[in-house]
């Protein structure tokens, strides 16, 4: 919660799913002061990888991680626009982003990159490295940790550009 006690609501994105499942950090969607991370049917279905998607599935089971859906038709009309740019997953955010004022979990860059900062602009974006951050300076992780995860996920082609998270803290 925030100094007014509002909370808030991220949908995540399949790749920063997998980047902490990589890491084994997924459990800390939940233990984030002031956010409720969720996932959308679509960014689901995108975890191919057996082992993966048991990871993810637990999450949810524990209650770390939400499931939710597109419902309205704004919404609907929102991810079959994006759908013909993007990929289901990102669609799917932006959409519920878009419609309901919920910030997005992504590492995509590129057209996602664009289109969501001309939609809900750059404020209500958080990526990886956002997340390591935000759970180092509310004590959820060392640095020590978190550069450790840096490089667990630079091992998997998901550089960053800077060397250590002690440069940013």
């Amino acid at each position: 919660m925030d100094q007014t006690g509002t909370i808030s609501v991220v949908i995540t994105d399949t790749s920063v799913l997998i980047n902490l499942a990589h890491t084994g950090h997924l459990r800390l969607l939940g233990s984030t002061p002031g956010f409720r991370f969720l996932l959308s049917e679509e960014v689901l279905a995108e975890i191919q990888d057996p082992a993966q998607r048991e990871m993810v599935d637990t999450v949810i089971l524990n209650g770390f991680l939400a499931l939710t859906r597109i419902e309205t038709t704004s919404e609907l009309a929102f991810y079959a626009e994006f759908t013909r740019t993007l990929g289901a997953g990102e669609s799917a955010c932006l959409a519920l982003a878009s419609n309901r004022g919920w910030l997005i979990a992504c590492d995509e860059r590129r057209v996602f990159l664009r289109e969501a900062l001309a939609r809900i602009g750059k404020d209500r974006l958080i990526n990886t490295p956002g997340l390591y951050l935000l759970w180092i300076r509310c004590g959820l992780l060392t640095v020590a940790e978190a550069d450790a995860a840096k490089l667990t996920l630079e091992s998997r082609r998901f550089k960053m550009a800077f060397s250590s998270y002690r440069d940013l803290v």
